[in-house]
C-alpha cells in the first residue's frame, strides 16, 4: 500500500508596506508611519488557508515574504505568521523560509525572533556601501546602517544570509562599486544577488533619466555590472542565474521554482501566483488587487468564499506564451533549459526556431549544448547572457 503524493507549491507573501520609497523602485508598496496593522497579517494568513485548500496544497515548497519590507513585521506578528502558515500546510515550514530585511531594521533581538519563528534565510538590501549613493535614491539606511548590519548579522545569524548590491547607481563609480563589492565579501555571505539598475518611468529616478532630465552613462552602467560579475566570480561565488551568485549548495530554492515553471502562490496585496497547466493546458496566473484596504476587507469580512468575488485579476495563459516563458526564465540560468523537460510540459515537439537559434549561437560561443542524465540542454554563455534579450527577440 502507497501513501497519498505530497502536493507541495512555493508560496510568496507580499508585506507592501514601506518607511520610505527609494526612487528607484517599481514594487508595489505604500508609505506607513505605524508599521503593519495586525489586521494585514489576519487577511494574510485566512488567503493563505484558501489558496492551499482550493489548489489542493497540503505543504509549502518554499517560502518567500517579500515587499515592501517584512522586517516592518513586529517580532510578534512575525511568529504569528509563519506559526500560521505552518500550521495551514502539513502543520510543518519548509527547509527554505526566507524574509527580506531592510539594513536599518537588523537587530540581534530581530534576527532571534526570525529564527524562533522559523526563518532559515534572509535577504538583506545592502545595495551600495557609499553613503552619497545611498542618499541620491533615497534609501532608508545609510553607510553606516549598512555596516552595522553586516556586522550583527555576521555575529548572530545562524541560517542562509543573501545580500543584495545594484551597479551604478547615480554617483557609484567603478572604485567604490567595487569597493563595496570587496567589503561586503569580508562579511561572507552565502548568496549575492547582483543586479543593474533598472529604470522605469513610474518612478522618481527612472521618470528624470528616461526624459533626459538627469543625465545617465548606460554604457558605464553595464559595464560596471559585467565587471562586479566577474570580482564575484573571482572570488568563488558561482553565477547560476544572470543576477545571482552563491557559494555552493545555497542557491535560492524559491527563485528556482519560477525560473523552472513550477507553481507558486502569491498572498497579499499586489502579489501574485501562478498555477501551469500541464502537457499544454492552460495556466492561471492570478494578482491580487493593490488597494490594500479592498484586499484586507475581503478576506477578513467575507463568509464563504466564491472565486469570482476575489479582488483580484486573473490572466489565462496559453500554451504558446507559457511556452516562450519557459525559454524565457530557462534561459536565465546556467543550467539553462532541457528540450525533453518542454516536450513533457506542453506535449509538442521541440521548436525548431530555437533549435536553430542554438546552433547558430553556438558558432559564436554564446551557448552550449550538453547532456545530463540521458537529457540534452541548451544554455546560453557568460558572454551569450548577457544578450538574453536578443535571444528572446529571435525567438
Amino acid at each position: 500500500m502507497t501513501g497519498a503524493v505530497e502536493h507541495a507549491v512555493s508560496l510568496y507573501i507580499h508585506i507592501p508596506f514601506c518607511l520610505s520609497k527609494c526612487t528607484y523602485c517599481d514594487f508595489y508598496s505604500i508609505p506607513c508611519g505605524s508599521g503593519v496593522p495586525d489586521s494585514y497579517v489576519d487577511a494574510l494568513l485566512r488567503e493563505a488557508s484558501y489558496r492551499a485548500e482550493s489548489t489542493g496544497c497540503d505543504s509549502w515548497r518554499t517560502i518567500y515574504a517579500g515587499g515592501g519590507t517584512p522586517s516592518l513585521l513586529t517580532d510578534v506578528q512575525t511568529e504569528r505568521l509563519f506559526a500560521g502558515l505552518a500550521g495551514i500546510a502539513g502543520g510543518k515550514l519548509p527547509r527554505e523560509v526566507t524574509v527580506e530585511c531592510n539594513p536599518s531594521d537588523v537587530t540581534p533581538e530581530k534576527l532571534a525572533a526570525f529564527e524562533k519563528s522559523g526563518v532559515t534565510r534572509l535577504s538583506c538590501g545592502i545595495q551600495s556601501f557609499s553613503g552619497k549613493v545611498l542618499e541620491n535614491v533615497r534609501r532608508r539606511s545609510s553607510a553606516d546602517d549598512v555596516r552595522r548590519a553586516l556586522a550583527c548579522i555576521r555575529r548572530y545569524w545562524h541560517g542562509i544570509f543573501s545580500a543584495d548590491m545594484i551597479s551604478a547607481l547615480p554617483g557609484e563609480t567603478d572604485e567604490s562599486f567595487t569597493a563595496g563589492l570587496a567589503s561586503l565579501l569580508d562579511y561572507e555571505p552565502d548568496h549575492v544577488s547582483l543586479y543593474s539598475l533598472t529604470l522605469e518611468r513610474e518612478t522618481p529616478l527612472g521618470d528624470k533619466i528616461l526624459s533626459g532630465k538627469q543625465s545617465y552613462d548606460f554604457d558605464l552602467a553595464d559595464a560596471m555590472w559585467i565587471s562586479g560579475r566577474d570580482y564575484l566570480c573571482s572570488r568563488g561565488y558561482a553565477q547560476y542565474e544572470v543576477s545571482n551568485f552563491c557559494i555552493k549548495g545555497k542557491e535560492c530554492l524559491h527563485n528556482k521554482a519560477y525560473w523552472n515553471q513550477e507553481d507558486y502562490i502569491g498572498c497579499g496585496a499586489g502579489a501574485t501566483g501562478t498555477l501551469y497547466g500541464s502537457r499544454g493546458a492552460v495556466s492561471v496566473r492570478e494578482t491580487n488587487t493593490r488597494n490594500i484596504a479592498a484586499y484586507t476587507g475581503f478576506w477578513l469580512h467575507t463568509g464563504k468564499i466564491q472565486r469570482a468575488e476575489i479582488p483580484s485579476e486573473t490572466e489565462y495563459i496559453s500554451s504558446g506564451t507559457a511556452g516562450f516563458e519557459f525559454f524565457m526564465m530557462g534561459l536565465r540560468t546556467a543550467s539553462g533549459v532541457c528540450r525533453e523537460t518542454y516536450e513533457e510540459k506542453f506535449g509538442t515537439a521541440f521548436p525548431q526556431k530555437a533549435e536553430q537559434l542554438f546552433a547558430d549561437w553556438g558558432k559564436n560561443g554564446r551557448c552550449i549544448e550538453y547532456e545530463k542524465d540521458s537529457r540534452r540542454f541548451y544554455a546560453l554563455t557568460d558572454s551569450g547572457m548577457l544578450f538574453l534579450n536578443e535571444f528572446l527577440e529571435s525567438l
